[in-house]
């Protein structure tokens, strides 16, 4: 029993070898077999000589066929990479590169998201594609799109299918390509507005600024009867027999870190709802600048270097 021929495991570059490479006959292959068959049982009927040098000559032919066809995968170069972020209900785009050294190469490839293959479920592949590869187009680049279903990891079924049966199309030569990634699909935001209070400025802090001020007079406005008489610009008063106030140049209250918790939920929310909801509060302080501290149920990030990826990364595995 022949023994099955193993995945090629990469996680970032990868080379094919023998022990990756599967050679399956087309049916061009079994009908000069076949034929090569048919003169061998001729020559051996009618002693012809000729018919002995034809069948060899056909069966050298197939065995050099299968030779150069699976010489078209081995030494090839394949690298996978993904350094972009994507959601939950997005496609991935990842990007896959194909390095064929000095030989030409014709090869095709397709995307597959599942160990068993059903040819009748197109969403399970990609359309095939042709990579020709030579001289100045030793290496090609392409965009895999991966649909991503849900957040965390992605998925382990994630393969590439090599394929070619150049140059004679006797036989066809096969790679399966399994790329494992350590890659985080983030949680799909969910827009809402009716969650728990958001942290407030600290009216204390606010308040003990109230008559705090500098040297610099920021404008003068009309006196009011409240105000006190210190802040009279009197030298105004004297020149044009106005009360006029001075109103000085105030430090800005200090700006406190927004609270974003799963406490501002209802218990018992759904947790791919509840990462959801919060990867929708994290993008919207992110990109309005506010500064913000992520309470989960077993870690706090604090505002810090990298938080907004730190953050959705978090929700992503929470």
């Amino acid at each position: 029993m022949l023994k099955a021929k193993e995945n090629l495991i990469v996680h970032q570059d990868g080379l094919v070898s023998g022990q990756h490479v599967r050679l399956r006959p087309t049916k061009l292959c079994i009908t000069l077999l076949l034929l090569s068959l048919a003169i061998w049982i001729g020559a051996v009927n009618y002693q012809v000589n000729v018919a002995y040098a034809v069948c060899f000559w056909v069966l050298g032919l197939i065995g050099v066929a299968a030779l150069i066809t699976k010489r078209q995968l081995l030494g090839l170069n394949v690298n996978i990479l993904f350094s972009d972020e994507v959601f939950a209900g997005e496609h991935a785009d990842v990007r896959f590169k194909l390095n064929a050294g000095k030989r030409l190469r014709v090869v095709w490839w397709r995307g597959e998201y599942a160990k068993q293959i059903d040819e009748n479920q197109p969403n399970q592949f990609t359309i095939w594609q042709c990579a020709t590869l030579s001289g100045s187009l030793k290496e090609q680049e392409w965009q895999w799109a991966i649909p991503i279903t849900q957040r965390g990891y992605f998925p382990t079924d994630l393969f590439i299918q090599l394929a070619t049966s150049a140059p004679f199309g006797l036989f066809q030569a096969e790679c399966r390509v399994q790329w494992q990634s350590n890659a985080v699909a983030f949680a799909a935001p969910l827009p809402h507005h009716d969650f728990g209070v958001a942290a407030q400025s600290d009216d204390t802090q606010i308040a003990q600024y109230a008559g705090v001020h500098g040297d610099d007079i920021a404008y003068l406005k009309n006196h009011q009867k409240s105000a006190s008489l210190q802040h009279v610009a009197w030298k105004v008063y004297a020149k044009r027999g106005e009360l006029m106030d001075k109103v000085f140049d105030e430090p800005p209250p200090a700006m406190h870190s927004e609270k974003i918790s799963y406490l501002d939920y209802p218990l018992g929310t759904p947790m791919e709802k509840l990462a959801s909801l919060l990867t929708y509060r994290v993008l919207q302080a992110d990109k309005t600048g506010t500064p913000y501290t992520l309470e989960l149920p077993n870690l706090t990030l604090t505002p810090q270097n990298g938080l907004r990826e730190k953050s959705l990364n978090a929700l992503a595995l929470m």
